[in-house]
């Protein structure tokens, strides 16, 4: 038995109706903040009873509030839990919240009407509002939840709501009841009393001592007649007085020393720390402790990267994992950390956004990905970087580093340029970073795995189960790169290709094919240089053959031919050029680039942090395409262009 599926309406951020599906196990919910990730986690607190939630009254600010002008607040507050996987046994259980199909629901509803201060509560299960309720079948779901401002220190400290009290007294609840039933103490009990009695006992002792002090003042004061006897003692003689009066210490290494006295306090211990211990007294109690009557456990934990560094996040998530799937627990997990979301399968996550004032839930399992292929390929593909993906507002593929030193430089200029003169509520962000914007290196043309996120490329997919952002691919044509020639002694030779705008070459890359299909969607466009390579076509527009030498040459470590041929280069006019000539040019500089002196990477930091300084740099027009159409430019409507 599992959650399977939520529905909210009129609840916090979500006007609704709004739904989103559970798996069995691990259940990651990612995406930027706002998009209501907390509110379907409060929506399942309070569903389920969570027992520092769930009794917890609603108030006026948990109705729908719409920012749009003239808009209501939510009349009322509905949310609905559904329940999957039910084996025979349990549905026999829950039949008065069964559908008699194999699932079962159960609905809270709030009208928005207060009286006395307070809003009624209407809950039922199954799909009659009017049948009786049980409640007692709360007592058959075990729902705990850790905030993401955890205080682990005050919930592993001593008192009533210790969640190592808790503990101990759930793995002990049967002990409990067998003691009670034969008018015994508890071992834990009987240890204690035992020990006052013998500190009473000790004639000298220093409990003695200060207790006959007290007696003697009192009869001093007030004599015989009216004194009082006194005894001192320790309290904690009840089982929950003891195990309420319990603290966990720590020490820094497994297997601390054989005395106590090693061990030190939790104010001591780092906060990542505290929060680990917090999370295994959480575990312990919901997976070890002992009730043949629960038959759904449920963890809610929100960002629980909080406070640690990637390798213990990467070893939390998995532990997490084995968890879910060995315990039979249903974890379910917000977060913001790329490390935690490239450490999960893509089939766990689900993927929230924020889409005309409503959330969006997407499982990455559901846009449509191949499952023998895609799915394996993006696994192992996402890393702590790429990863950034699934928390951006729109998204930039590139094939390789140089793309993606560059384009983030590039796009300062081009949205610099394009909101030039255009009003304020035409004007995009000003930056990839201000719009959101991510720019993914994928080391290659794969394309088509991940923009399967983002917009349909199969057949009878629909769009509503993809990442609802825009998503720009740029692609290198790559066209062959030689050209077999006779030398003047009758022998082959390879040369370079030099294609022109008015002599193109046929590309090569087999992700060109997918620019028409990706017309026709809503979120994905692909842009393909029209020559050659980055670096190429770069070089073939406007004056940047002059830039891209000078460059070259202030770096070159040899002094020779090749660095006086390329200042030769920097110190012409190419915007006076024909398309041969340049094609020459932009060919010796692909060449340099490429050599072990340079490298396409370190090339591209070069140019990266002097584009700002060379204000008639041409960017092609392909990239400008694809930055503007990332950034919220190139209209919404599939095959619509500026």
């Amino acid at each position: 038995m599992h959650l399977s599926r939520i529905f909210v309406e009129g609840y916090k951020g979500i006007s609704g109706p709004f739904q989103i599906s559970l798996r069995k196990g691990l259940n990651v919910f990612v995406g930027e903040n706002a998009s209501c990730k907390t509110a379907i986690i409060d929506a399942i607190r309070l569903l389920l009873r969570e027992d520092e939630f769930g009794f917890t009254p609603i108030n006026n600010a948990d109705f729908n509030k719409p920012f749009t002008d003239g808009a209501r607040e939510a009349s009322y507050i509905k949310l609905v839990a559904q329940f999957g996987d039910l084996s025979q046994e349990e549905e026999i259980a829950f039949l008065p919240w069964s559908d008699l199909n194999g699932s079962a629901s159960l609905t809270l509803q709030v009208d928005n009407k207060e009286k006395h201060g307070r809003y009624k509560r209407q809950v039922w299960g199954g799909a009659s509002k009017s049948s009786a309720f049980e409640w007692e079948l709360f007592d058959k779901i075990n729902c705990i939840y850790l905030p993401p401002l955890r205080d682990a220190e005050a919930k592993l400290r001593e008192g009533k709501g210790s969640r190592l009290a808790r503990l101990l007294k759930n793995l002990e609840a049967q002990a409990l009841r067998d003691a009670k039933s034969e008018g015994q103490p508890h071992d834990l009990e009987a240890d204690f009393n035992a020990f006052n009695a013998s500190q009473v006992a000790k004639e000298n002792g220093a409990i003695a001592n200060a207790n006959n002090l007290i007696k003697q003042r009192l009869q001093d004061a007030i004599g015989d007649v009216f004194g009082q006897d006194t005894q001192i003692q320790f309290s904690e003689v009840g089982f929950n007085r003891i195990v309420e009066s319990l603290r966990l210490f720590f020490f820094p290494e497994v297997g601390g020393p054989s005395k106590s006295q090693g061990y030190r306090s939790l104010e001591e211990n780092s906060l990542g720390y505290n929060n680990l211990l917090y999370l295994a007294t959480v575990l312990a109690e919901l997976i070890e402790t002992p009730d043949e009557d629960e038959y759904l456990k449920v963890l809610l934990i929100e960002e629980p990267e909080v406070h640690l560094h990637p390798q213990l996040q990467t070893r939390l998530l998995k532990y997490l994992r084995e968890t879910a799937e060995d315990k039979n627990v249903q974890v379910i997990v917000t977060t913001h950390s790329p490390v935690l979301a490239s450490s999960v399968s893509v089939n766990a996550i689900t993927h929230l956004s924020i889409g005309d004032g409503n959330p969006q839930a997407v499982p990455l399992s559901d846009t449509g990905l191949d499952v023998s292929d895609s799915v394996d390929f993006i696994d192992r593909w996402l890393d702590a970087t790429k990863s950034t993906l699934l928390f951006a507002k729109g998204v930039i593929l590139v094939e390789g580093i140089a793309e993606a030193f560059l384009v983030p430089e590039f796009a300062r200029c081009i949205l610099e340029h394009h909101n030039d003169g255009l009003p304020p509520e035409e004007k995009l962000p000003a930056s990839l970073e201000d719009a959101g914007v991510s720019v993914i290196n994928m080391n290659g043309i794969y394309f088509q795995h991940f923009m399967q996120l983002f917009c349909n490329l199969k057949e009878g997919t629909d769009q509503k189960t993809c990442i609802p952002i825009r998503c720009a691919g740029i692609t290198d044509r790559d066209p062959k790169k030689y050209d077999i020639v006779h030398d003047e002694d009758g022998k082959d030779k390879q040369v370079p290709t030099k294609p022109t705008p008015s002599n193109p070459l046929c590309g090569t890359n087999h992700a060109l094919g997918l620019i028409a299909v990706l017309e026709r969607t809503r979120n994905c466009r692909l842009f393909a240089n029209p020559l050659k390579t980055l670096e190429y076509d770069l070089a073939f527009e406007g004056n940047n053959i002059r830039h891209m030498a000078k460059l070259l040459a202030d770096k070159w470590p040899t002094i020779g031919k090749v660095k006086t041929e390329l200042t030769e280069f920097s110190d012409e006019d190419w915007g006076k050029k024909g398309e041969n000539e340049k094609a020459d040019a932009a060919n010796i500089i692909l060449q340099r680039i490429e050599e072990n002196n340079m490298g396409k990477g370190y090339f591209a930091q070069l140019l990266a942090n002097r584009v700002d300084d060379l204000p008639d740099f041409v960017v092609p027009q392909y990239i400008q395409d694809a930055i503007l159409w990332a950034c919220g430019g190139g209209g919404d409507e599939p095959g619509k262009k500026d």
